[in-house]
């Protein structure tokens, strides 16, 4: 169950596009239509992920035995998506979550915010964040419903 996080880098572009597909289109099924989820995912590459890195934001990957297994997408003091593979990333939520909090906090940031997914909501709930309000994003043209949630970050490592 234990994995390893560790920053990122080009090399892992295929990898982070690959699980983001597989978990969004296993773990978001019972909340939005094939619709709406294809819509999110359309048009999406390697190379995005390949530039977010190139431009600064930060990417963290887990690892089990040698395979990227979650990856946490920040840029600033926002997650812009937390990500785990739905068959073997089992238990790389919470430790990727982690890490990105304490990227945010080591980069001077009391507040972590994102916009958790509708089935994504109880896990961080778990995890000390809190509802801010309910919204919608357009992803390809659809609409999602998600939750804006925030996190006060503990001073203290």
């Amino acid at each position: 169950m234990h994995c390893t996080v560790r920053r990122a880098a080009p090399k892992d572009a295929q990898a982070v596009d690959a699980l983001h597909k597989a978990s969004v289109r296993a773990l978001c099924a019972k909340v939005y239509s094939t619709r709406q989820i294809e819509a999110w995912l359309g048009g999406r590459s390697p190379a995005d992920y390949c530039r977010a890195m190139i431009a600064g934001e930060t990417m963290l990957v887990a690892e089990r035995g040698g395979q990227v297994v979650g990856f946490a997408w920040v840029k600033e003091e926002m997650l812009v998506g937390l990500y785990v593979d739905p068959v073997r990333g089992r238990g790389a939520g919470p430790t990727l979550l982690r890490s990105a909090e304490q990227h945010v906090r080591d980069e001077g940031a009391a507040i972590l915010s994102l916009q958790a997914t509708l089935n994504a909501v109880a896990f961080y709930q778990r995890h000390g964040f809190v509802a801010d309000r309910d919204t919608s994003v357009v992803r390809g043209g659809r609409e999602l419903a998600v939750v804006d949630m925030s996190k006060r970050l503990s001073t203290s490592r």
